[in-house]
């Protein structure tokens, strides 16, 4: 007993040793304008806007029922003075969003080489491989032959 009344008094000195006077400053931000609208199909639409300059609206529908398709926009104004605007999707595709101030995706499809630029390539590293190779013969030096799993190499 005496224990609890001793952990009592020092949590309560603790509490009394704190701070009385909060370190930030609240800053209440009124809502100007907000919508809610909810639909018997399960899509639905909202949207708000603050005194502070963010505004926000969003709507989305089911796609199947696990998941939805969303679009929407938000924008807040920076301390800088720039209000940044960001429209974005959700869905099948993911989540997709472009602002002017978001960098642009890197390209993911590259042009492919032709085909046959590249068998006239091929054939002439194999001329020059076989060219090499007369040469080494001739040289003395001994030809190797690449093995395959299972091949029974042959002898000369």
């Amino acid at each position: 007993m005496l224990k609890g009344k001793f952990i009592f008094v020092v949590v309560l000195a603790v509490a009394a040793a704190a701070p009385s006077e909060l370190s930030y400053e609240e800053d209440i931000v009124e809502i100007l304008r907000q919508n809610i609208d909810h639909n018997d199909d399960h899509s639905y639409q909202h949207s708000f806007e603050s005194e502070n300059g963010i505004s926000v609206s969003e709507s989305g529908q089911p796609e199947d029922d696990d998941s939805y398709s969303v679009s929407g926009q938000f924008s807040y104004t920076a301390p800088d003075g720039v209000t940044y605007t960001v429209v974005y999707s959700a869905g099948e595709q993911g989540f997709q969003a472009q602002g002017d101030h978001l960098p642009t995706p890197v390209p993911t499809q590259y042009p492919t080489p032709e085909v046959a630029d590249d068998e006239e390539e091929e054939g002439e590293q194999e001329e020059e491989e076989e060219e090499g190779e007369e040469e080494s013969a001739a040289a003395g030096e001994p030809v190797y032959e690449r093995v395959i799993v299972g091949y029974r190499p042959r002898y000369n």
